[in-house]
């Protein structure tokens, strides 16, 4: 269970990081370098991840919960639209990582 809330961070950090720097009016900005430690720190719990998990799984795991994340962050702090194919699309997304991610775990 500790891979799963690992992947929960660098999701978490990825997704946070990426709105932060779109939030940012400048590059020298305390939201543009929060973000980008944020980003940062994400892709180093990546690295350890791929170690650790086939590619197999990690990758279309952490591709799916970071567009499902970024969606999801833009609605929340961006104030994006969120359209019901969106939302569809992020419940599929949710549902393979689900499939995908736990029968890995198991094995």
């Amino acid at each position: 269970m500790t891979i799963a809330w690992l992947f929960c961070g660098y999701v978490l950090a990825s997704a946070a990081g990426l709105v932060l720097i779109k939030q940012a009016d400048t590059t020298w900005s305390w939201r543009f370098a929060t973000g980008f430690l944020l980003y940062g720190a994400g892709f180093l719990v990546w690295l350890w991840l791929l170690r650790r998990l086939p590619l197999s799984v990690a990758f279309p795991t952490a591709a799916g919960a970071l567009i499902a994340a970024t969606v999801l962050g833009g609605y929340a702090f961006l104030g994006e639209k969120l359209l019901a194919p969106q939302v569809i699309g992020i419940a599929l997304i949710l549902v393979g990582i689900v499939l995908v991610f736990s029968r890995s775990v198991a094995q």
